[in-house]
């Protein structure tokens, strides 16, 4: 041990002169420890929450998308064949996609519906789990593609309703009467869509095409045609569950009086390479020549939403290490006043030979101490609280936050820089005061003894 530590550690224990001073030293510890400790717990919960809208985005939708520059999808076979090629692909599917009205007897609202594949679509994302999360009485994504399968489960329960006497509270949620006898298209509603409208599985809604008729003489001709709900699918994110429903691309087709032509063809990449969806995609355009397609992944379809989730992050960062900072001050306020105390044993090093660095140094030791204390405490304290947020099992209004319990995520890197920014700061606290240290003058410092 150099004698810089070994007087460092001399002037840290705490004497009946110097007991103040050492109390303000817990102080200081307790500050740098508190600010980290928030810093760790903070960012992580942020990280959470950021991990999970991100699968909630990515469990709903695809990792990408092909998409054409010019009008008429119809070569889409083809596209999805090739793009099943391209190392890292796993699974592709076509899509289409329209902007509608959706009407019940109770009510209506806009929303996208999506015409699907349900052979490939369930590789790409994961409905038929959202369709499970709706509930017991959800419905089946099957009833897409048999719609007598879904009347004949229609009229059996409402006649299980009608005898259990519950028809009557039932029935207000039942639509157009007139057609609970016929054969009609499968449509999948979001859990938020099905209170609106306030419709459940069996019931028929109307779905309108602002142009699905063509054009007419005064412009765009809509079409409209009814469909009976297969199935309520509960995604978590409110804006999915509120304003998407999914049909089957042949059905949709024909309410908008399409040829054989789809939107686009949607893709799912390995686990492990979702964040280099954008390299892929890059390689899934070359395979095809290039124009007119072109390809978008989730990160850019939600780098607004994404972008501001990340500067949340730095904001917050930056507004909580103020709580490092004025711990940080009481580092500098304690080691001015040790500076004050020890005037006459600094005077005696100095005239032992003791160098100016080496005064310098054995009061930096002092500050860089405290606030490594400090941070060691306060990263144990973080690390602790998000191991115990899930065991205490923090719940949350799922009617707020559509989620279940507070989630955490702590990563590695980020605890890193924490404890290299707080352990920064405590170094900056101790250059003044050991400056101030150093510039002592042996005469003035031992001229009254």
């Amino acid at each position: 041990m150099s004698f810089e530590s070994f007087i460092a550690l001399r002037y840290l224990k705490a004497r009946k002169s110097v007991k103040f001073v050492s109390t303000i030293s817990l102080i200081s510890m307790g500050g740098v420890a508190v600010g980290v400790c928030a810093l760790i717990v903070v960012l992580s919960v942020m990280n959470g929450f950021a991990d999970e809208l991100r699968d909630k985005i990515v469990g709903t939708n695809a990792h990408g998308n092909v998409l054409k520059a010019v009008y008429g999808f119809s070569e889409y076979r083809d596209v999805r064949e090739k793009v099943l090629k391209v190392p890292g692909v796993v699974a592709a599917s076509p899509f289409l996609l329209r902007e509608v009205m959706v009407s019940s007897q109770a009510n209506m609202t806009g929303s996208i519906i999506k015409g699907i594949d349900i052979e490939s679509a369930q590789s790409v994302t994961d409905l038929e789990g959202h369709i499970k999360a709706a509930g017991k009485n959800a419905g089946k994504l099957e009833y897409l593609n048999d719609g007598e399968k879904l009347l004949n489960d229609t009229r059996a329960n409402i006649e299980e309703r009608i005898e259990k006497g519950d028809l009557l509270a039932d029935f207000s949620t039942r639509t157009k009467r007139q057609y609970g006898d016929k054969v009609l298209p499968g449509i999948i509603i979001g859990k938020e869509m099905a209170k609106t409208l306030r419709v459940g599985v069996g019931d028929e809604i109307n779905l309108v095409n602002p142009v699905g008729g063509g054009l007419g003489p005064t412009g765009p001709i809509p079409s409209s045609q009814y469909f009976r709900v297969a199935a309520i699918f509960y995604s978590g994110m409110f804006e999915y569950d509120m304003k998407f429903c999914y049909t089957t691309i042949a059905d949709l087709q024909k309410v908008s009086d399409m040829d054989d032509e789809v939107t686009g063809v949607e893709f799912k990449v390995e686990k492990e390479l979702l964040y280099e969806t954008d390299k892929i995609g890059k390689e899934i355009v070359a395979v095809l020549d290039g124009f007119p397609y072109k390809v978008r992944d989730w990160k850019e379809m939600n780098r607004n939403l994404f972008a501001a989730l990340k500067l949340e992050r730095i904001a917050m960062f930056v507004i909580l290490t103020f709580i490092v900072l004025v711990a940080a001050f009481n580092i500098l306020s304690t080691l001015i006043m040790m500076v004050m105390d020890k005037t006459k044993e600094i005077a005696i090093l100095k005239s032992m030979g003791a160098s100016n660095a080496s005064i310098m140094k054995v009061f930096m030791i002092d500050g860089v101490i405290v606030g490594a204390i400090g941070t060691l405490i306060g990263t144990i304290l973080g690390i602790a609280l998000c191991a115990l947020i899930p065991i205490i099992d923090f719940k949350l209004d799922q009617e707020i936050y559509y989620m279940a319990n507070l989630p955490v995520n702590v990563e590695v890197s980020q605890v890193a820089i924490i404890i290299v920014c707080a352990l920064s700061i405590s170094w900056l606290a101790t250059l003044y005061p050991a400056w101030q240290a150093a510039r002592t003058n042996p005469v003035d410092g031992l001229r009254n003894e």
